[in-house]
């Protein structure tokens, strides 16, 4: 079955990703190049404050027409907390924030992180941000894998000691296949702590270049599948559980009553990211929900990037829509210009808003890594049905320059739940 639309139905705030550098203390095999050196200098502390005001500026901007006036900055790298200016930074944005634009719309911070930091980095990051994501990398020596597994504990115990919920920790385990059995070990360790957790596989994505990708034999392909397959049966039964179920949701289907039933479960494989937010696809009437389509060709269709996310790369002093597409207004992928220069990008877009000549993102790509970040339509009609859930006056858009109605259908017969051989 095809679809022509798909839109956000939970997690529509404004979705910011900030590489802070290349620098690492990690150095893992399967790491590409372009996100990590020991060499690379560290941005100044200037130079994140001005990147700061540039940010606040430009959501500001874009959330003064959004519905839903909320933003989730997510700060990554390389490993970010081994820049020295890094906790110094973090006190400035978020006081910037609160002097300014706290009144205006709400804000989170979220961090990815490996996990090995000193205890008082940690104290640091549990007073500054309300989410860690921690990376567990078999790769590294036995006393460093102790330290992070010791801070995953530390964080885990203060979501616990903090009854309003104001941090939470979770972990990826990148599932090295020469360290595969130490990978189920630690799975077992942050069940026992009842620390939430997804199993990554790795070189999943379909760009992944081909000495990236992990080469699993068939009982670690086996174990990936059993994994998922029990965490759908603990969802679909309806006796309470204490299980952790993270990035999978039960698809539903209308039966011939009219009513909605469940389906499957659809299973993501690991991928917390842009795929594990609830959609909506609809077709022909029908609408179900699922987590992951496995479809990804959004090629010339009409998404709405821009009005959900931005990505800063700090080392290339470059802004983006999106750190995967990188789509840009003219069909084209690439950076919208320099950070340093921030002042220019929110002029045009404040130029487009006013003339209500607000464009609208034509998807460049054949093929995404998440493919569903955003609402988007094949259709500029149904876009529009679609983004007016999502900004207060669709008049910006009135005399807009861009007239790609409609791309050629999608080919039918589309499955909208993962293929199980995935793997």
């Amino acid at each position: 079955m095809s679809f022509d639309t798909v839109d956000l139905l939970t997690g529509d705030i404004f979705q910011v990703s900030w590489d802070l550098g290349r620098r690492c203390n990690y150095d893992c095999s399967y790491c590409p190049v372009h996100r990590h050196d020991n060499f690379s200098p560290h941005a100044t502390l200037q130079e994140l404050k001005n990147s700061t005001d540039f940010l606040f500026k430009y959501m500001d901007t874009y959330l003064e027409h959004r519905t839903l006036k909320g933003a989730s900055i997510s700060f990554t790298g390389g490993e970010p907390t081994v820049n020295p200016n890094f906790i110094p930074f973090i006190e400035y944005l978020k006081k910037a924030y609160a002097e300014q634009y706290a009144d205006r719309w709400d804000s989170s911070f979220a961090l990815t992180s490996n996990g090995a930091m000193s205890k008082k980095m940690a104290n640091a990051v549990i007073e500054h941000f309300h989410h860690i994501t921690v990376s567990y990398h078999a790769e590294s020596d036995d006393k460093l894998k102790k330290q992070v597994r010791d801070r995953i504990l530390q964080f885990h115990e203060a979501m616990h000691s903090n009854p309003e919920g104001f941090f939470s920790v979770s972990v990826n385990v990148m599932f090295h296949a020469q360290y595969f059995d130490e990978c189920v070990d630690l799975c077992r360790f942050l069940e026992k702590h009842s620390v939430k957790y997804v199993p990554r596989v790795i070189g999943e994505e379909p760009e992944s270049p081909s000495d990236q990708a992990h080469r699993y034999n068939d009982a670690q392909i086996q174990w990936m599948k059993d994994y998922w397959n029990d965490k759908n049966a603990a969802l679909n039964d309806p006796t309470p559980k204490d299980v952790q179920i993270e990035s999978q949701h039960a698809v539903t289907q209308v039966n011939t009553e009219g009513k909605s039933e469940p389906k499957k479960l659809a299973m993501t494989i690991g991928r917390p990211c842009c795929g594990s937010r609830e959609m909506c696809l609809s077709s022909q009437g029908d609408t179900r929900k699922s987590t992951f389509v496995n479809f990804r060709n959004f090629k010339g269709w009409h998404c709405s990037v821009n009005w959900f996310f931005l990505h800063l790369e700090q080392q290339t002093d470059s802004v983006y829509h999106h750190q995967t597409c990188q789509a840009k207004f003219d069909q084209t992928r690439g950076r919208l210009g320099k950070i340093s220069e921030g002042d220019k990008i929110i002029d045009k877009l404040k130029e487009q808003l006013a003339a209500k000549e607000m464009p609208t993102v034509i998807c460049p790509k054949q093929t995404c890594g998440c493919g569903l970040c955003a609402p988007k339509s094949a259709f500029k009609e149904k876009y529009f049905e679609t983004l007016d859930r999502h900004i207060v006056d669709m008049s910006i858009f009135d005399n807009s320059k861009n007239e790609v109605s409609k791309v050629t259908p999608l080919i039918p017969g589309v499955n909208f739940e993962m293929d199980s051989d995935i793997l």
